[in-house]
């Protein structure tokens, strides 16, 4: 009968054990205005997300998933195509998403020197 219930016991751990390897995952959907989506999160789980910008500006909003763990976060702000940025999700039931967005246009000031012409005397 112990046999029974171990093996009992362990058959019912492994789907939990499975349940947990869900990832929640932040995509961008635009820009201007700022739009992100959340996938994977916990049922009806409430989630803070935080905007961190390259000039350590930061915004936070509250969205909650829907049942199939989805939502949709917009801030209020407008940034370009050469934005580099954070955005953070923490959900309520421990659920946890980065979106680092490096985009791979030149900033000004960045890359290496230009280099003078060469002046040739003779």
């Amino acid at each position: 009968m112990r046999v029974v219930v171990a093996v009992l016991m362990l058959v019912l751990a492994v789907p939990a054990q499975g349940a947990s390897q869900r990832r929640a995952s932040l995509k961008l959907a635009s820009l201007a205005p700022l739009v992100v989506r959340g996938t994977q999160f916990g049922f009806r789980e409430r989630v803070v997300v935080t905007y961190l910008g390259s000039d350590q500006t930061t915004r936070t909003v509250g969205a909650s998933s829907n049942r199939d763990g989805r939502f949709e976060a917009s801030f209020d702000i407008r940034l370009d195509r050469c934005a580099a940025f954070t955005v953070r999700a923490a959900g309520t039931r421990g659920s946890r998403a980065v979106l680092q967005v490096e985009p791979a246009c030149k900033q000004k000031g960045k890359g290496p020197p230009k280099r003078a012409p060469a002046i040739v005397v003779s």
